[in-house]
This record gives C-alpha cells, sequence and structure tokens, in this order.
C-alpha cells in the first residue's frame, strides 16, 4: 500500500536549492568520470572473485548484450526512482534532457514534496538496488558474470549525482522538506532557518589532496613496512585479499631475508576511491548551515 502524504509549505521558507548549473555540470561530470574508475575496479574485482577469472572476454554478442543492458539499466534507474516517489504519494513523471549541452540524463520527477529522510530513500534506491541486484546475478550465475560489468559500472558512475545531492540534503535538519524538481531540487526549512548557500567549488582541490595524500602514505607504507615486519619476525603478512586486484601489498619471510610485492593498480585505484568519497562529502559544503529554530 502507498505511504500517502501531503505536505505543505504553511509557515515554511526556502532555504537552499540544488540546480543544474554549468558548474554542477562540470563538477558532476568529473565526479562521474572518477566514479566509473572506481565502480569499475570494484566490480571487476567482484567478477574475479565469483568467477575465478581476471580477464574479460567480450564478443560482438556480448557487447550488444551490454549495450541493450545498459540502456535497460538507466530506464530501471529511473524507474525505481519513481516507486519510491510512488511509494511516499508522489505521482511521477520521465523524461530526458542534456545539461547545458554538456551532461545526457535521464529523470524521474514529481510535484509532491517529501521529508528529508524520504527523498534520501529515493535518491540512493536505485544505486543499493541495481548494485545488490548485479551482485547477486554476478555471485548466483558466474557464467553470465561479464553481461553485469559494463551496465553495472555505468549505473554506479551514473549515480554520483544522485549520491551529491544526498549528501547536501544530509546537512540539513531532519524537518526540512523537499521539492523535486527536473533540474533540481528545492529545500524548505522553518522561518527561523538559516539560509543555505550551496557551492561546488572545492572538488577538484579536494580530490587532488586526498588521492595524493594516500599515494605518497601508501609510498611511505611500502617502504617502511618490509623492514618492519622483517625486525618483528612477521613470516607473511597480506594488505587485502591474496591473488585479486583488491591486493595491495604482500610480504613474505624466506630464510635469512624476505621479499615483497606491492600493486600499483590497486594503490591508485584506492587513493581515487578514498578521494572521490572525500571530494563528494566537502563538495557543495554550504557556506551557512541550515539551523534548527
Amino acid at each position: 500500500m502507498k505511504e500517502q502524504q501531503q505536505l505543505t509549505l504553511n509557515g515554511r521558507k526556502e532555504i537552499g536549492k540544488l540546480e543544474m548549473t554549468k558548474e554542477v555540470v562540470y563538477t558532476l561530470n568529473g565526479m562521474g568520470i572518477l566514479a566509473l574508475f572506481a565502480f569499475g575496479f570494484f566490480f571487476t574485482s567482484l567478477y574475479t572473485l565469483f568467477t575465478g577469472k581476471i580477464d574479460i572476454n567480450y564478443t560482438s554478442g556480448t557487447i550488444l548484450s551490454s549495450v541493450a543492458l545498459v540502456i535497460g539499466t538507466f530506464v530501471l534507474h529511473e524507474l525505481i526512482h519513481g516507486a519510491f516517489m510512488s511509494k511516499y504519494g508522489g505521482k511521477p513523471s520521465y523524461g530526458a534532457g542534456i545539461a547545458h549541452y554538456i551532461l545526457p540524463y535521464f529523470y524521474a520527477t514529481t510535484k509532491t514534496i517529501f521529508t528529508r529522510n524520504q527523498f534520501i530513500v529515493i535518491a540512493i534506491a536505485p544505486l543499493v538496488v541495481i548494485s545488490l541486484v548485479a551482485i547477486g546475478i554476478m555471485a548466483a550465475f558466474p557464467s553470465i558474470a561479464h553481461w553485469m560489468v559494463i551496465p553495472f559500472v555505468l549505473n554506479g558512475s551514473g549515480a554520483v549525482g544522485d549520491l551529491w545531492v544526498t549528501r547536501n540534503i544530509l546537512r540539513c535538519p531532519k524537518h526540512v522538506t523537499v521539492e523535486d524538481r527536473k533540474n533540481g531540487v528545492i529545500i524548505y526549512g522553518k522561518e527561523t532557518d538559516k539560509l543555505m548557500f550551496i557551492s561546488t567549488t572545492g572538488f577538484g582541490s579536494g580530490f587532488g589532496k586526498v588521492f595524493m595524500l594516500c599515494i605518497v602514505a601508501m609510498g611511505f607504507l611500502m617502504i617502511i613496512a618490509p623492514m618492519t615486519l622483517d625486525i618483528l619476525g612477521v613470516e607473511s603478512f597480506v594488505i587485502g585479499p591474496t591473488n585479486s586486484f583488491f591486493t595491495v601489498f604482500e610480504f613474505h619471510s624466506i630464510g635469512e631475508g624476505f621479499e615483497f610485492d606491492f600493486f600499483p593498480t590497486s594503490i591508485l585505484a584506492t587513493s581515487v576511491i578514498v578521494g572521490l568519497v572525500y571530494a563528494i562529502v566537502n563538495a557543495g559544503k554550504s557556506r551557512n548551515g541550515a539551523m534548527a529554530g
């Protein structure tokens, strides 16, 4: 049964707005490219885990199937948004567009006003549901796992906008309400709430700072870890699952010496993921947080 609600704006004012400005579009493009790498690393690692294979072999038929799955996944993504809008009393409509002639997108929208937590569920539901389905299919049917990689990597990459919006909504107090629009959202609060001034600046610098910090920290660890482990008499030590894309570092004691390996791809991927998470969390930070009155 649908969870109907009729929220009004009585006694409320607009305290913030998230719109698809050109600055936001450029930021989301950057986030999406980095997320493509991060989700690619994640799903190819799962592919190796479930199939025992490292290489993914494609044929013309497989590529065509993957393209069809990509389109179907994007459509399903918006339908899931719409399903949760309906659950909370909305009447969704669907469409597609190109933001500032740069970023093509599909959308689901409604004129219904939602509570903060309802809107968060609506925003992240497609990423969570589709990713769990992908992992389940790869685990249950390893023979077709290679079909899952491309569409679900692109779904994860395409969800960075949902994650960015969610992060900004989470900065608001629980009592705010949110109105979804085709090109963004409007946040309403109490008359005593402060206005929010949300900017996308800082994404690139935030990502770069944390990315380089991770690279340097891991490099330093690779230098001191072998000698430290040898002095401590450790026979074997591994960071990450052995013989997988997740393996970051391996150490083994051999006779009177030792050997170790580090894996640049895993280190790079880990640094990208950490930097991306940091940048999404901090980009768009409001200069004045909405405060409860």
